[in-house]
């Protein structure tokens, strides 16, 4: 739209789209990584902006079902507690945090702990119900919990005040990824995008980038924007990661540092027969261990034909222990969450996936966490560019870090400041 047209894209996998992976699994596509649209007002009639990536979803055609948060039977010890749930304690004490996260910046007081924030307006889990709803409205999200992240980054909750307050399921068979490719057929071809194309060494200075491949081929240019994940970025100083040179500077390093990667695990089941209720969109589970094997979505909700999987979702320290260890293990772990929950389980696991966030050198984590006194400076350093290298992707973005939408405008934001980069240099040339 600027009339920049000579650029590539360097693309370690054999497909674009990044996070947005979506898997083969029992006869149908599944999302294992990015899956929702979160933040959308669909009547259009709520006073809401309009997300980016909701647009672009209507202008692609992409399928999907809108998330109930209530749509949901939560099972402790083979009883059904729906009922007993304390909603409306955990939605006030999310409601009076927000207000004194916003009292609280204003005042310069110093960031605390959600969980923190939570119990200063009368919420503290005591009962596995409990630790149910904690779970829900915080590590599902974060993917970690409210005692090590911030109340500054968690409320309020701007993806969802600023957006609207519903969140899209994507279920479309062409793979969240859709939106990806429908926006780059305007101006992606094979001499613009590389794919299988994964890069070891960057090198930059004030006047041109180059990445150099693991084949050794080097390309370069006037300018580079690098999007690497946070988890790669911590992964730097090791032998086997993706290189700078010269390294990055200090203050940068120390603002990467700030982070850690998080896992949001959805590990995917298939069962030789159906023992939960397809009715409903979330099945609970209400244990004296906040992750243990806390929530599973039935995706015969969505795919009528697909009545025997369930999507099961870890965080915490959990995702990372379950992602690491023998799939025999894991099975029998869920075997156990499911008879925990319903108190007798019959179904027999006839497949299983279980995706590598963890461990795959492309990506060391799903996103980013929010650490505790984390400074909105923090992430204007790590997006500072350094000679002609440029810094994109979602944990750049202070509002909506390492959501969708935040890493689509931290990408609009990149763009528009080498564009204005370009534009001070020709004036000068003038």
């Amino acid at each position: 739209d600027n009339g920049v047209t000579d650029f590539i894209i360097l693309e370690a996998r054999d497909e674009i789209g990044g996070r947005m992976r979506a898997v083969d699994f029992a006869g149908v596509k599944l999302e294992v990584g990015a899956n929702w649209i979160q933040g959308v007002d669909a009547s259009g009639s709520g006073g809401y902006a309009v997300n980016p990536i909701w647009a672009l979803a209507r202008r692609c055609g992409l399928q999907g079902e809108f998330s109930d948060l209530r749509s949901l039977l939560v099972y402790e010890d083979g009883t059904d507690v729906t009922d007993k749930l304390r909603w409306d304690d955990i939605e006030l004490a999310l409601e009076g945090a927000a207000k004194d996260s916003i009292a609280m910046q204003q005042a310069g007081e110093p960031d605390i702990s959600l969980s923190a924030g939570l119990a200063d307006n009368g919420w503290t889990p005591a009962t596995p119900g409990d630790n149910f709803l904690d779970w829900y409205y915080t590590d599902f999200c974060l993917a970690e919990p409210p005692t090590v992240a911030s109340l500054y980054r968690a409320q309020p909750d701007y993806t969802h005040t600023d957006f609207g307050d519903e969140d899209f399921f994507v279920t479309d068979q062409r793979g969240y990824a859709h939106l990806v490719e429908c926006l780059g057929a305007e101006f992606l071809n094979e001499d613009r995008l590389c794919l299988k194309t994964t890069i070891k060494l960057i090198e930059y200075g004030d006047d041109c980038v180059c990445a150099t491949d693991v084949n050794g081929v080097k390309y370069c240019a006037n300018y580079g924007i690098f999007t690497f994940s946070i988890g790669v970025l911590l992964q730097q100083s090791k032998k086997t990661a993706m290189t700078f040179k010269p390294d990055l500077p200090k203050y940068k390093r120390d603002a990467i540092s700030t982070f850690r990667a998080v896992v949001f695990l959805k590990i995917f089941l298939e069962f030789n027969e159906t023992n939960w209720d397809n009715n409903v969109q979330y099945i609970g589970h209400a244990s004296s261990n906040r992750e243990d094997y806390t929530l599973f979505q039935p995706m015969g909700q969505f795919f009528d034909s697909k009545p025997n999987v369930l999507l099961a979702t870890l965080t915490g320290e959990t995702a990372f222990r379950v992602a690491a260890q023998d799939i025999e293990i894991t099975k029998q772990e869920v075997r156990n969450a499911l008879t925990s929950m319903y108190g007798e389980f019959r179904p027999e696991i006839i497949d299983i996936l279980v995706p590598d966030w963890a461990s795959n050198p492309l990506y060391r984590g799903s996103y980013a966490d929010t650490p505790i006194g984390l400074r909105y400076q923090t992430q204007d350093i790590i997006a500072a560019p350094v000679g002609k290298l440029y810094f994109g992707g979602g944990v750049t973005n202070k509002l909506y870090t390492d959501y969708v939408h935040g890493a689509y405008l931290a990408g609009v934001d990149v763009a528009n400041s080498i564009l204005r980069d370009m534009w001070r240099i020709d004036r000068l040339d003038l």
